[in-house]
């Protein structure tokens, strides 16, 4: 009898390890890589940008390049979404947990934010009058109204959430080459766009910003147009893209494993 209970004893333990060995691993490992990535991309994308000699294609390439290393570096723990807008359209694709996805834009947030604090303190003062803050505001020197913005930033985010999914989530097109097509997406979108609209596609990189340098003007544009083409992304590659697996309503709900956490990378 003693020595059931020592081997129930022992069962149970190991059974309490695993299960705080898998909570760090499908939720607590993914936050942090979300809260970190978010950080580093804002925070050299604004650096970058907002340097003495920062124009467009610097600010392009600082934001492209650093994706595609955090792709590369921390897709297989997290996704490495890094933005709401891509963890937004993942959500609708069935690829990530309601509860983990809100957690994910609350850490994309705060990183922003922080990011936009820090290149503050990195940025001269003439330098960080000369680019806003790194704030994403409408071009008023080419007349750009506030609907052409919003159209802007609705399809630039929706083609960049559109290969997201089809090049590192779907069954039969994801591919290795998922964070160099991805990083040259956004590097093509900021290059295409950022005369226009600043090319945000991302509510986390426009906010922090917006907060440290107080730039609000047609700060909702930023909002509304990225997460409509992210929906819109989401519900296009779930009813149209998709492989016959994923496609909805033949996509059944996946159980939550590291695998479901880490979607959409590699």
């Amino acid at each position: 009898m003693h020595r059931v209970r020592i081997f129930e004893n022992i069962r149970g333990s190991r059974d309490a390890q695993h299960k705080r060995e898998s909570l760090f691993i499908t939720i607590i490992r993914p936050i942090i890589v979300e809260l970190v990535g978010t950080f580093l991309l804002v925070t050299f994308g604004l650096w970058g940008g907002c340097s003495t000699s920062g124009n467009i294609i610097q600010g392009a390439f600082c934001f492209g390049c650093t994706l595609m290393v955090l792709l590369a570096s921390f897709g297989h723990i997290s996704g490495t979404h890094l933005n709401p807008c891509v963890t937004l359209g993942v959500f609708i694709a069935g690829e990530v947990r309601y509860y983990l996805a809100i957690i994910y834009v609350i850490m994309q947030i705060i990183a922003g934010i922080g990011a936009a604090g820090l290149v503050r303190l990195l940025v001269s003062k003439d330098s960080y009058a000369q680019c806003h803050g790194g704030a994403t505001l409408l071009n008023k020197i080419d007349m750009i109204e506030w609907w052409q913005g919003l159209i802007i930033e609705f399809f630039i985010t929706f083609l960049f959430v559109t290969v997201i999914l089809l090049v590192a989530l779907d069954t039969k097109s994801k591919t290795g080459l998922a964070p160099l097509l991805i990083g040259f997406t956004l590097v093509g979108n900021i290059l295409t766009a950022g005369s226009y609209t600043g090319a945000s596609l991302n509510p986390a990189r426009s906010l922090g910003p917006a907060i440290v340098a107080n730039q609000w003007t047609d700060h909702w544009i930023y909002w509304i147009g990225p997460l409509l083409g992210g929906t819109i992304a989401g519900i296009a590659y779930r009813f149209i893209w998709a492989h016959q697996d994923r496609r909805w309503p033949k996509s059944k709900p996946k159980k939550l494993n590291e695998a479901s956490v880490t979607a959409p990378i590699l």
